[in-house]
C-alpha cells in the first residue's frame, strides 16, 4: 500500500492499538484521539480505515499466523532451526512452542477492533453517505474475513462486536453463532454498494483495487456457504447457496461488470513482474523496505526457500507426496521450482544424491530433500536487486527478506472451482459448473483430455475434481483465503493426512529409469528424469495420538486461556 496509509497509521495508532483478543477486551483508549473527538470528518474516518488495512498487513507480513495451515497435505516445513511450532502442526500435536497459535489469534482479533471501531463510529462523520458506506463496508468485511479465519483454526469464540472492554470474560460463542456472524457481517458489508472499481491513491494501485470490492464481498460468501455446508456444521443444504453466490461473480466477469479474469499463463499468478494483475478479487498490498521488519513489509520471500540454501527460512516447504500426486502441466511447473539452483550455481533435481544412488539420508544433494514452491521466490540481478519478472530456476535467487509482492487472498480460478464443486453437490443443472471447470483445467494443463474428460463427469466425480482442482490452485500458498488445509477442513479430511504422516512415508514418487516430460516457460521441452527411485524417507515425528476434533481445532493460545477462563474446549 502506500506510503500515506502507514503514515496516516501511526498518528491513528494511539486510538487502534492492540496486540490480543483480550486486550481488545480490556483496552482503555490512550493518547489524545478517541472516539469521542475523533471521526468528525473524511479526512479521520480515512485515518480510521487506513489503521485497519495496516492490521490487515501485519496479519500476514511474516509466516507465524499461517503455522497453522502445516495441517494440509500440500506443505511441511525444515527440520531444526525454528521451526517446531510449523513440524508441531504437520504432526497434530500441541506445540511446546505456541506462536503460531498466539499471533494467528493475537492479529485476527486486532483486525476486529480495528473494524469495531470503525462500525461503532462511522456515522460521526461529516461526509457524504457514500463515504460513510465504504469506511463501513471495509469493517465490515474484514470482521468477517478475520472470524472466518478463526473459527476454522480455533473452533469456539469469544466473540465481541463493539469497542467496549469485558475484563476477560467473553463466553465462547459456538461455531453455528460464529458463522451466523460472519454471514452476518458479509450482509451487512452487501447492503453497503461498494463500488465494484476503486481509483485513487490508497484505493487502488495500478489499476487493481486494495480496499474490497462489492465482488470480493460475494466470493467470500460463496466460500463462507461451503464452509458451513462441510464439517463440522454439515448444512449440504447451503452448497446449493454457495453456487448461487459464486456464479454472480462469474456472470458479472462474464457481462464485463467485474473487472477481472483468468491470466493466460500461470505463471504469472505469483510472478513479481505481474504483481497487480486482475485475477486476484481480494489482495494485500505492502509498501517493503529492503532490511525492514515492520507491518507493512511481506516478509514471505524469506519463508518459502530453503533455509539451508539461500538465505530464506524454509518455513513453508513442499510436500513430497503431494508434489508427486499434482498433475503434470504448465501449472505445475509454475507452482514448484522445477529444478533447484544450488549455491546460485549449479542446477539440480531436488531428489538428486551426491553419489547418483537411491537416498539413503545422508547424500541427498538438496539439505531438505524437497521440492520448492516458487510462489515467493525472486530472481535478482547481477547487482544483487530483485527483478521485477516470473521465477526462473535457472537464474540466481534473491535472498532478501522483504519486499511489496501482493499477497492474493482470493482469486478468480478459485471461483470457478467453488461454483463447480458447490453447484455439483448441490444437485442442480451441471452444464455451467463444467464449463467453469474446464476454464481452470485448459489453463493448468497441457493435455487436452484433462479438459474435455470434464464434460462426462457425474455430479460427484465433478464435485469430487473440483475440491482437486482448487486445491492444485492453492498449493503452498498458505496465504489463500481458502487453503489447502482449509479445503480438508471442510471435507473432514485431515485425519487422512494425519494417518500417513504417522505411517511408514515409503510411498515410491517415480519409477527408476522413468522419464515424465513437460515444457518450461519457452515452451521447450523439459523432462523430469530419474537415475534411481525416489522414495520418501520415513517421518518418524508423529508420535500424537488422533483425538477427534481436538487434534482437528488448534488450541487455545496459552497466554490467552491464562486471561480468559472461558476458553476451554469443551
Amino acid at each position: 500500500m502506500k506510503t500515506k496509509i502507514l503514515s496516516y497509521c501511526l498518528l491513528a495508532g494511539s486510538v487502534l492499538a492492540a496486540t490480543s483478543c483480550s486486550d481488545f477486551l480490556t483496552e482503555k483508549p490512550q493518547g489524545t484521539l478517541t472516539p469521542e473527538n475523533y471521526f468528525s470528518n473524511q479526512a479521520e474516518l480515512d485515518m480510521s480505515v487506513y489503521a485497519l488495512y495496516s492490521k490487515v498487513q501485519a496479519f500476514q507480513c511474516n509466516s507465524n499466523p499461517m503455522i497453522v495451515q502445516c495441517q494440509g497435505d500440500d506443505v511441511t516445513s525444515t527440520t531444526g532451526s525454528n521451526k517446531a511450532a510449523y513440524l508441531s502442526a504437520d504432526a497434530f500435536e500441541v506445540p511446546t512452542d505456541p506462536k503460531g497459535l498466539e499471533d494467528n489469534w493475537a492479529r485476527y482479533y486486532t483486525i476486529i477492533k480495528a473494524a469495531n471501531l470503525i462500525i461503532d463510529n462511522a456515522r460521526k462523520a461529516k461526509t457524504s453517505e457514500a463515504e460513510i458506506n465504504i469506511a463501513l463496508g471495509q469493517a465490515y468485511y474484514w470482521r468477517a474475513f478475520s472470524y472466518f479465519g478463526l473459527v476454522r483454526v480455533f473452533g469456539e469464540l469469544p466473540m465481541n462486536l463493539t469497542n467496549e472492554p469485558d475484563n476477560n470474560t467473553t463466553p465462547l460463542s459456538s461455531v453455528e453463532d460464529v458463522y451466523n456472524q460472519i454471514l452476518a457481517d458479509l450482509d451487512a458489508a452487501e447492503k453497503c454498494n461498494l463500488p465494484v472499481k476503486y481509483s485513487g491513491a490508497n484505493r487502488s494501485i495500478n489499476g487493481v483495487n486494495i480496499y474490497v470490492s462489492e465482488q470480493a464481498v460475494k466470493a467470500t460468501q460463496a466460500a463462507v456457504y461451503m464452509a458451513m455446508a462441510g464439517f463440522p456444521l454439515n448444512k449440504t443444504e447451503y452448497y446449493a447457496k454457495a453456487a448461487v453466490a459464486a456464479k454472480q461473480v462469474i456472470d458479472g466477469v462474464n457481462s464485463g461488470k467485474y473487472p477481472h479474469q483468468l491470466l493466460n499463463d500461470f505463471a504469472d499468478v505469483y510472478s513479481y513482474g505481474k504483481n497487480f494483475h486482475s485475477e486476484t478479487l481480494l489482495g494485500i498490498d505492502y509498501n517493503s523496505t529492503p532490511g525492514g521488519w515492520s507491518e507493512g513489509d511481506s516478509q514471505l520471500s524469506s519463508c518459502h526457500q530453503s533455509g539451508k540454501l539461500w538465505s530464506g527460512w524454509g518455513d513453508f516447504l513442499a510436500e513430497r507426496r503431494y508434489w508427486a500426486s499434482y498433475p503434470e502441466g504448465p501449472r505445475k511447473d509454475a507452482t514448484y521450482s522445477k529444478r533447484i539452483l544450488l549455491s546460485n550455481k549449479v542446477a539440480v533435481d531436488w531428489w538428486a544424491t551426491t553419489d547418483g544412488e537411491a537416498y539413503d539420508g545422508k547424500n541427498n544433494a538438496v539439505p531438505d530433500f524437497r521440492p520448492m514452491f516458487v510462489a515467493f521466490s525472486v530472481n535478482q540481478d547481477d547487482k544483487g536487486q530483485p527483478i521485477a519478472a516470473a521465477f526462473d530456476y535457472t537464474k540466481p535467487v534473491w535472498g532478501g527478506m522483504c519486499i511489496n509482492k501482493r499477497h492474493h487472498l482470493i482469486r478468480y480460478s478459485e471461483v470457478l472451482c467453488w461454483y463447480a464443486e458447490s453447484a455439483a453437490r448441490a444437485g442442480g443443472d451441471l452444464t455451467a459448473a463444467k464449463d467453469a471447470l474446464k476454464k481452470v483445467r485448459k489453463r493448468a494443463y497441457q493435455d487436452a483430455v484433462k479438459v474435455s474428460e470434464v464434460d462426462g463427469m457425474n455430479a460427484q466425480q465433478l464435485a469430487d475434481a473440483a475440491y482437486n482442482e482448487h486445491g492444485y490452485e492453492v498449493a503452498g500458498y498458505v496465504l489463500s483465503m481458502v487453503t489447502r488445509r482449509a479445503d480438508q477442513f471442510r471435507l473432514d479430511k485431515l485425519k487422512e493426512t494425519y494417518d500417513y504422516r504417522k505411517g511408514v512415508q515409503r510411498d515410491v514418487l517415480v519409477k527408476a529409469g522413468t522419464e515424465t516430460h513437460s515444457v518450461d516457460k519457452d515452451g521447450k521441452p523439459f523432462t523430469y528424469r530419474l537415475k534411481a527411485d525416489v522414495v520418501v524417507p520415513e517421518n518418524m515425528t508423529v508420535t500424537a495420538a488422533w483425538n477427534g476434533n481436538a487434534s482437528i481445532y488448534h488450541n487455545y493460545p496459552p497466554k490467552e486461556v491464562e486471561k480468559n477462563g472461558n476458553l476451554v474446549r469443551k
